[in-house]
């Protein structure tokens, strides 16, 4: 498999032999989107167990946001390439490292909009999927840190960081404040 396969194309096995092969590419960035996306197929599935009409939006947005993920994840293997072209003298440095910035930036946006579901589902959705449930939360909490750690590896070679990479960092705190409330009280309740 080439480091530039799409990851909606390969298999678990292909894609896990591409994340462990001696290449760059697929990293962290492209694993912190498909840990995303395995989020968002739980929250999805919990919805879809669950019999209310805001289940059912959440599980569409839910799927909406696993293709826009899993192509964020080849959208990270590309700019951590442009990094990597640029630091051998190829290019803008501060340019390919803010680009590959936004890239981790977009999933935290995506991971931001699903807390608030997850919140609904802990509380509204199938209590048989109670566990799938604090499992999404568990997940997107890492997909938050780990996109986190990538905007700040990346902006260490921006001239002027812009604001929404601020912004996406200053988010993640709060985020993965109330997932780990939502994964602990879910806990709780089952003790």
């Amino acid at each position: 498999m080439s480091s530039l396969d799409k990851l909606k194309e390969q298999n678990l096995k292909a894609y896990l032999h591409s994340l462990a092969a001696k290449t760059s590419t697929p990293g962290g960035g492209a694993v912190a989107a498909v840990v995303a996306a395995e989020a968002c197929s739980l929250v999805a599935m919990v919805a879809n167990f669950s019999k209310n009409e805001r289940s059912k939006d959440i599980a569409r947005r839910a799927h909406a946001s696993i293709a826009d993920l899993l192509e964020l994840g080849d959208q990270d293997a590309l700019a951590f390439e442009s990094v990597m072209k640029a630091f051998r003298g190829e290019g803008d440095r501060s340019n390919a490292c803010e680009q590959a910035a936004g890239i981790p930036a977009q999933v935290i946006g995506i991971c931001l909009t699903h807390v608030e579901d997850l919140e609904y589902l802990s509380a509204h959705g199938n209590p048989n999927l109670i566990t799938d449930t604090a499992i999404a939360s568990l997940l997107f909490d890492s997909a938050l840190k780990s996109s986190e750690l990538n905007i700040l590896i990346n902006i260490k070679d921006v001239d002027d960081v812009p604001a929404s990479l601020k912004a996406a960092i200053n988010s993640v705190p709060s985020a993965t404040n109330r997932l780990g409330f939502i994964a602990s009280a879910i806990r709780t309740g089952l003790s």
